[in-house]
């Protein structure tokens, strides 16, 4: 359900209209010619196909070739999710810290509160702006490694790596991503952490930037309704049936440069609530690629099929990212000891959204 709710998002979102519709090109299956008649018979066989694909042509009229704002978003969303295991809600702590989980990075058309409602009328929305702001990225595994060089280097300052990978193939229906993100964090405490009791920690006040490098790819197929053409003659009839899909494949790289001032309150032992501002930075590039597949069975009484055919479409484009996406940063998290499980929640002033599970250890 999941998966489908994504692709048909997708699939609206690639509805416009747009004077610039979606180019469907293919050549006619073929008949073994060993027989005489065969000839007209793959007459008739290009008939019936080039029926089909004045058909196929006239639903997709409406589908946009470049879809400039979704090719954008999806980079935008890139960049919201370059940071996964983030540590910024336990800055001041005393020697390490590894975290590790999932991030997700959501550019939507609206606020993620109201996306439901407004579904009613995005059809609408789309016939009118031609294109849609809608972007998803998900950054399944990551892990952070920071380090307190305050013994060995610089007082207060903290330095870590970051690196992020996974690769599903056919996870649904054939949807696939991988991603791979590599980087590295600075951060600096400019504030030192306040202790009232033990009870009540404030973590004083944070700076920091870094340099995140993040590619995804990510692919879905699109299947179409069924065609069925028949083949009509005076010596005997067939039919022809084509099974067609979109294809879209996205391949997203971007790097990151964030700002960020990040404070938190660890309330009762275990509770961290943070809170932070801040600016990413973002560059490089999202590419959509556009094509088309289709299973093509022409059938006639006994006659062997020399070629099925193909049908093709050429579309897409690129687009870069914003590059300025300010930022507030909050969450909720819990501590067990060293042991820290955070939710961290970042609201994107040009609605951009991410959110994502951190489960560490910070000593």
């Amino acid at each position: 359900m999941r998966n489908k709710l994504v692709l048909a998002l997708l699939m609206m979102a690639l509805v416009t209209s747009s004077a610039f519709t979606l180019d469907v090109k293919g050549h006619a299956p073929k008949f073994q010619e060993d027989r005489p008649e065969t000839v007209y018979i793959n007459q008739m066989l290009a008939d019936a196909f080039n029926d089909a694909l004045n058909g196929l042509k006239e639903d997709l009229k409406d589908i946009n070739p470049k879809p400039e704002e979704l090719i954008k978003s999806w980079g935008d969303a890139g960049v919201f999710a370059s940071h996964g295991a983030t540590q910024r809600a336990y800055g001041g702590y005393k020697h390490f810290a590894v975290t590790v989980g999932p991030m997700v990075g959501l550019r939507l058309p609206g606020s993620p509160f109201t996306i439901m409602d407004e579904m009613d009328g995005m059809l609408d929305k789309l016939s009118d702006e031609q294109d849609m702001r809608l972007g998803f990225n998900p950054q399944i595994f990551n892990i952070n490694a920071g380090v307190n060089t305050s013994k060995f280097f610089m007082k207060n300052l903290y330095l870590g790596l970051h690196l992020g990978f996974m690769k599903l193939d056919n996870l649904m229906d054939g949807f696939s991503f991988s991603t791979f993100s590599i980087g590295a964090t600075a951060n600096y405490q400019l504030i030192p952490t306040v202790s009232l009791a033990k009870v009540v920690i404030w973590r004083g006040v944070n700076v920091g930037s870094g340099l995140i490098y993040q590619g995804t790819k990510i692919s879905a197929g699109l299947k179409l309704d069924t065609i069925n053409e028949p083949i009509s003659s005076p010596i005997g009839s067939g039919n022809l049936k084509i099974d067609p899909a979109l294809t879209l494949d996205f391949n997203i790289k971007t790097v990151v440069i964030p700002m960020e001032v990040n404070t938190a309150v660890r309330l009762l032992w275990f509770l961290n609530i943070p809170l932070g501002v801040g600016l990413d930075l973002g560059f490089g590039k999202s590419d959509l690629k556009i094509g088309m597949d289709a299973d093509i069975t022409p059938v006639f009484g006994d006659y062997k099929v020399k070629d099925h055919g193909d049908l093709s479409v050429n579309a897409g484009g690129a687009m870069s990212p914003s590059v300025f996406n300010l930022k507030l940063m909050t969450g909720i998290g819990l501590n067990f000891g060293p042991v820290v499980l955070d939710i961290p929640v970042t609201f994107y002033l040009n609605n951009g959204y991410s959110i994502g599970i951190s489960l560490g250890f910070i000593w």
